[in-house]
């Protein structure tokens, strides 16, 4: 692996919706020094440019490095919008893009829906439901096909980035659950891609710099979700994507 022109690489940190993307984020402020608030959020809500033209993406992400090195640029794009310059953004990136069981993510992604008053997607009355509907509303700006249901948008999503890690060394996936259980070890196992060892291996808190979930209850009902025919759903529809990440 070609060295990096400076000693601290930029890095982007990416994820599907509700996979611990701020968790990551967190634990590189905390033990690599850099900065996680304020982040570069790489959003249509925030860069007005044509982020389906994959050549202009990697410019401007280039563009950054040159005064925004240290800070944390934070994407829940699919793989795809990055499509043949990849090799060119990792000049100057490490992209960790880190993934979470579908039915946790989905479980967590039907509650936010219940607490943002526009229309990011589908508010539905359980998470059954949420995981057999289509995307929709503004989450459909981070794909670029729409999909059958929100199960088949996380495997996409999955997939897009397994794919590119496995062509792109600079590319690096981190389980959440590895993150949580094996804190130490997992952050320790960064130092050889960001080319330095941690500053501290210091857990951040969970509630701090995160992106609050929605309400335990959305709709209200008192009944829980039924997490183990969640959990049959999910291994009936994207059970092998799930499977490739020991899930």
């Amino acid at each position: 692996m070609r060295p990096f022109p400076q000693p601290r690489p930029a890095v982007m940190v990416v994820a599907h919706e509700r996979s611990g993307t701020h968790f990551l984020m967190n634990t590189l402020a905390a033990c690599y020094g850099y900065i996680s608030q304020p982040w570069i959020d790489f959003d249509q809500l925030h860069f007005q440019f044509n982020f389906y033209y994959p050549r202009h993406i990697c410019d401007e992400l280039l563009a950054l490095t040159a005064d925004q090195r240290n800070r944390l640029v934070k994407s829940h794009h699919q793989a795809g919008f990055f499509a043949g310059e990849l090799s060119r953004l990792t000049e100057q990136y490490v992209l960790f893009y880190i993934c979470r069981n579908p039915v946790n993510v989905l479980l967590s992604y039907w509650r936010f829906m219940h607490g943002l008053p526009w229309f990011e997607g589908p508010k539905v009355a359980d998470p059954l439901t949420f995981a057999r509907s289509e995307p929709c509303g503004f989450m459909m700006r981070y794909q670029l096909r729409q999909h059958p249901n929100l199960m088949l948008r996380w495997a996409a999503h999955v997939e897009g980035w397994l794919e590119a890690a496995a062509a792109e060394p600079r590319v690096l996936v981190v389980r959440y659950e590895d993150l949580d259980a094996n804190f130490a070890e997992v952050v320790q196992g960064f130092s050889w891609i960001l080319g330095r060892e941690p500053q501290a291996i210091v857990r951040p808190p969970r509630d701090i710099n995160v992106i609050p979930g929605g309400p335990a209850d959305p709709t209200g009902r008192g009944v829980p979700p039924d997490v183990e025919a969640l959990r049959d759903l999910c291994r009936a529809t994207v059970g092998a994507t799930m499977m490739r990440l020991g899930y």
